[in-house]
């Protein structure tokens, strides 16, 4: 059968679908430009305020596997629909809930909402674009994603004017709004071997090698522990680090955050490109490692200038947008069993995310138990420093991973998983 050419449908799909990409990321940044806010609502110290966004992410983690099992067996249209109610009412119950524990379930009803924004997303593309332009296709999708998240500036300006709760509920009613579009516009593939097909997935085989690979570990590890930043710095504490060290008001310090994300956007282009280009996996996710490392402990242990500061968070985002590259090793490793192979990758992705947030806030509530305008740049750098190490394991964990993309092998040994 000859793939149907791209017409405009296909491409009003795939925009509405990565909006709901774009949602998902400006929620794991909101609680970084609302901290003080949450704080002074809740009567909250770090701790309790690194748990309240993490909530986001421990739900988000769980539901990687399952999520990806569910639109295969329902379709896409109809989960991603319910997906975004539920997510726009989650957010809208975020903006009036009282106390914090309202509060995380609010982020628990996100999180497990939004876990259907990417898989969901790329399983459109996968029913609608050529297969040659999937990965395209994908890299835009992950760029869009890096955009929700450079979006704190905007965010802490609406917050200025309207305040915390509006903005955020604002947000609830956008996606809401999107909700409706997506149930008018989006549509299943249609395809007629879909229809009749059974629920995908490995056989139980299947995801016993992958479990039992120790390369799909190492491989985990390092996509993991190289792109912490992103949510323990630039999705929460990095804000209130930047205004403690640089004097910069919640919008400047919003601003200089976001460049971690811009970082981001360019090195999620630049390494997919970069290992195609290369034919190989583990040079660019070692330079990348190094980059990272560098790039993360200047900026923290030395006494630099703002600018240069900024030039850091730029270069920390580029070099830990690497770990897209991990996800080409996952499905290396198992061509048929790729969607699960991938699925654990996501899971053990976001279950570090999550736990990164609370880790940095305990490391900030032994510092200065008396509240967070009592921190002083120092407890902010000793509370950082796990970022650090987690950064050096990363680099240990390429330096650790064989190499995984060879020319093309027989389709007999598609199954087979890259040797140790």
């Amino acid at each position: 059968m000859t793939p149907r050419k791209p017409a405009l449908l296909p491409w009003l799909i795939w925009t509405l679908s990565a909006l709901f990409v774009v949602f998902n990321y400006i929620q794991q940044v909101v609680p970084n430009v609302i901290a003080a806010d949450l704080s002074r609502a809740f009567n909250a110290g770090a701790g309790t305020l690194g748990v309240i966004a993490s909530t986001y992410f421990y739900a988000y983690a769980c539901l990687q596997i399952p999520v990806g099992l569910i639109v295969d067996r329902f379709g896409v249209r109809r989960c991603l629909v319910l997906a975004i109610l539920a997510a726009g009412f989650g957010t809208i119950g975020f903006s009036r809930v009282n106390g914090a524990g309202g509060a995380q379930l609010a982020r628990l009803v996100m999180g497990a909402s939004f876990a259907f924004s990417f898989i969901g997303c790329l399983k459109l593309v996968e029913e609608w674009f050529p297969a040659s332009q999937f990965s395209t296709l994908a890299g835009m999708t992950n760029t869009a994603g890096m955009v929700g998240a450079a979006a704190g500036a905007p965010v802490a300006i609406l917050v200025k004017n309207i305040g915390w709760r509006a903005s955020v509920g604002g947000m609830g009613g956008c996606e809401l709004l999107l909700a409706v579009l997506v149930l008018l516009i989006v549509r299943d593939s249609g395809k007629a071997e879909a229809a009749s097909a059974p629920a995908a997935g490995p056989a139980t085989g299947h995801w016993q090698a992958v479990l039992r690979n120790p390369q799909v570990w190492i491989n985990a590890t390092y996509a993991t522990t190289i792109s912490l930043v992103f949510v323990a710095f630039g999705g929460l504490w990095g804000s209130s680090y930047i205004q403690k060290v640089y004097g910069l008001s919640s919008v400047e310090a919003a601003g200089s955050t976001s460049l971690l994300f811009i970082g981001g956007i360019a090195g999620s282009l630049f390494f997919g490109w970069f290992s195609d280009f290369l034919r190989r996996r583990k040079p660019p996710m070692v330079l990348a490692g190094v980059g990272a490392l560098g790039a993360m402990a200047g900026m923290l242990y030395l006494p630099v200038p703002l600018i240069l500061f900024k030039a850091g968070l730029f270069a920390v985002g580029f070099f830990s947008s690497a770990n897209i590259i991990s996800y080409a090793v996952a499905r290396d490793l198992f061509p048929r069993a790729a969607g699960f192979s991938i699925g654990l990758l996501s899971t053990c992705y976001y279950a570090g995310s999550a736990t990164s947030q609370p880790l940095v806030g305990f490391f900030l509530d032994r510092a200065s138990p008396s509240g967070l305008a009592a921190l002083t740049p120092a407890d902010y750098r000793f509370a950082m420093s796990p970022l650090v190490i987690f950064m050096a394991i990363g680099l240990i964990a390429a330096l650790l991973i064989r190499e995984t993309m060879e020319p093309a092998a027989s389709p007999s040994d598609d199954l087979q998983p890259v040797e140790l």
